[in-house]
């Protein structure tokens, strides 16, 4: 994991430069600067009326009772999104743009769930279409503790008490 973490704050950085130097060779400097600000203002447009429609799916699934696990992981990817497309880039503007398509946030979902199941104890809830709450899953495990650290145990007694039939009293009539 912290290799990937160093790749992707050197490698994204080199991307992005040689994205500009490219682009900007190809277009000019102003043209350039003006293609990242425009993707920044439309990305930001998008993902504001795509969150506000997403919200609106969570608040009614958790009106019916049910887990808006789709809906928070479209979310979640909206957030990216936006993240993404502030961040001045060509490279990581066409990565927030292809979150912004369903149809991506679609293919992305059960890659994800497979590699959370890999990582740790995270069990599938289930895999399905057409607004049922789309993918869901839980964390099933762990213990709670950190390693090295003793588990809490408490020690006790207890004693079952049985008791008879209570002495009704009956209502007053004030």
């Amino acid at each position: 994991m912290t290799l990937l973490l160093l790749i992707a704050f050197i490698g994204i950085p080199i991307i992005e430069i040689a994205g500009f130097i490219t682009v900007g060779s190809w277009i000019g400097l102003w043209w350039t600067l003006g293609t990242v600000l425009l993707t920044a203002i439309v990305g930001t447009a998008l993902v504001r009326s795509q969150s506000t429609s997403v919200l609106a799916r969570i608040n009614e699934q958790l009106g019916a009772g049910e887990m808006p696990a789709q809906a928070l992981f479209d979310g979640l990817c909206l957030l990216v999104a936006a993240l993404l497309l502030l961040t001045p880039g060509f490279f990581t503007d066409a990565i927030g743009i292809a979150l912004l398509l369903p149809p991506v946030r679609a293919l992305i979902a059960p890659l994800l769930l497979a590699w959370a199941q890999r990582r740790g104890n995270l069990s599938f809830a289930g895999m399905g279409g057409g607004g049922s709450g789309g993918f869901g899953f839980s964390y099933s495990g762990g213990t709670g503790r950190t390693s090295g650290s003793a588990p809490d145990i408490i020690d006790g007694e207890a004693e079952v008490v049985e008791t008879g039939p209570e002495k009704q009293i009956p209502p007053s009539r004030d």
